[in-house]
């Protein structure tokens, strides 16, 4: 085995070695992405407030439930122009109805994006941009994603940091226990620069701006424990919202929603969304990754990305979400 290849395998080694941890933050990271998107999905479509955009009318998911693709953005306030997607999260239900499911999609996925080629799968947010049609890019994402796990994309739904900063806000903060010290040094500050963040242990009330801080601080302690905090502040939102106390600031957060939330669900897309809900409600969820289905490979350009397994990706995706 040649050396480059055995410093591929350990940075893999590596990386999943960060990653592994207790057995059930696997599936709170499912719970918590799904509430998440269920809550942006169910606000956007039962309550009209979703941006319907010019482009391919898909039509409703007649005689299956709907399936959503969530695309969540890294970009500044001063920022504009296309972007790649920071993550890729393909929600639907599992093939008995009853149950929702859940696939969160590597970021790193060397793919072949339709009339663009051989990229990284987050690219194709960025290579489907288009000034004239905010929808241009996610719909790429949309076929690059369908044309990748070999099944139906219905809809998708695009969001950024500045809207969950808004969001929290007009649900005024988000109270979260903080179970142990946080302390980072190398926090990206708006300029580019870097600053030290610090949380201590115990309950506490953050703002928009500070509940932000939290979840993505991940130098102290990586990107898995930042993506507990992620679902452990999505999860203290969605339980808010449902505090009859907090109903009167919901005209607000679904103006917030409206404003910031791109997406082609419409109120039409109701009755396909109760499978959804309905499995959510009763904590029937079952999520995986393509971790175990890609194998880490450095391009001749000299970047890392994530080859497919498509033999494995496709038993992973029957299993999670049944025949396509």
């Amino acid at each position: 085995m040649d050396q480059r290849r055995r410093t591929i395998i350990e940075r893999a080694r590596q990386r999943r070695a960060r990653r592994s941890g207790s057995s059930w933050l696997p599936l709170l990271l499912g719970l918590g992405l799904l509430g998440m998107c269920l809550g942006f999905v169910l606000l956007a479509g039962l309550w009209g407030a979703s941006r319907t955009l010019a482009g391919t009318d898909l039509g409703s998911a007649a005689g299956r439930p709907l399936s959503v693709l969530l695309l969540g953005i890294d970009r500044r306030a001063d920022e504009s122009g296309p972007t790649r997607s920071d993550s890729m999260i393909l929600l639907g239900s599992r093939s008995d109805g009853a149950s929702a499911a859940l696939l969160s999609i590597p970021r790193d996925l060397w793919v072949d994006i339709p009339g663009v080629g051989e990229q990284r799968i987050n690219t194709a947010l960025f290579f489907g941009h288009d000034p004239a049609d905010a929808g241009a890019g996610p719909r790429l994402a949309m076929r690059t994603v369908q044309q990748e796990l070999g099944r139906p994309v219905d809809r998708y739904l695009l969001l950024d940091f500045a809207t969950f900063v808004r969001a929290v806000d007009a649900l005024g903060g988000v109270e979260v226990d903080v179970p142990a010290p946080i302390v980072d040094t190398e926090y990206p500050t708006p300029d580019y620069g870097i600053t030290t963040v610090r949380f201590d242990p115990g309950v506490q009330t953050m703002d928009g701006e500070r509940a932000l801080v939290y979840v993505r601080t991940r130098h102290s302690d990586g990107d898995f424990s930042r993506s507990a905090r992620q679902l452990q502040v999505i999860q203290a939102l969605a339980a808010k919202a449902l505090q009859p106390a907090t109903w009167p600031r919901l005209p607000e957060l679904l103006r917030v929603l409206r404003a910031g939330v791109v997406t082609d669900l419409t109120s039409g897309d109701a009755l396909a969304l109760l499978p959804l809900a309905s499995a959510l409600a009763n904590g029937e969820v079952q999520a995986a990754t393509l971790e175990d289905a890609t194998t880490p490979w450095i391009t001749s350009g000299g970047a890392w990305v994530l080859l497919p397994n498509r033999e494995a990706i496709q038993q992973i995706v029957t299993q999670l979400f049944g025949p396509g």
